[in-house]
């Protein structure tokens, strides 16, 4: 059992997780995230091009704010077909986005509704192939 782990007695419990990706520009990625909600809250450095970058939620509710995701750049190839992180975000309004994202010309595959989630989601890649779901938020998602 977990908390039979001597650091689970003794340390402070975690109190967030944030993913960080890498990703080829951190300008293009900020601004695809940022047609989802996303802003930039921190980065580095403060003035010209940026290496890494710390996104936030501001529309979220209140207990869920704070940073959601962390970029930074590579100057590694990124292989769009083995990017094995998948991000799964839910909409208030799942239509609205999805034509947001087909507004600026993104390929935000068909909303679907599977029967795990019959409110509906649908798939985009991100900038550097990363696989975005976005579903439908209801009473049992965040």
């Amino acid at each position: 059992m977990a908390t039979d782990l001597p650091f689970a007695r003794d340390a402070a419990p975690i109190s967030g997780l944030v993913p960080m990706i890498h990703v080829a520009d951190i300008d293009r990625s900020a601004a695809f995230y940022g047609l989802l909600g996303s802003s930039i809250g921190n980065r580095k450095p403060r003035h010209g091009p940026m290496h890494w970058a710390w996104l936030y939620a501001p529309a979220a509710p209140e207990w869920r704010r704070g940073p959601n995701l962390m970029i930074a750049r590579t100057s590694r190839p990124l292989n769009p077909d083995a990017q094995d992180v998948l991000f799964y975000l839910y909409a208030a309004n799942l239509p609205a986005v999805h034509a947001v994202l087909v507004a600026h010309g993104i390929g935000a595959g068909a909303i679907c509704y599977p029967d795990y989630l019959p409110q509906g989601e649908f798939g985009v890649k991100d900038p550097d192939g990363y696989t975005v779901m976005i579903a439908q938020a209801g009473p049992e998602t965040p």
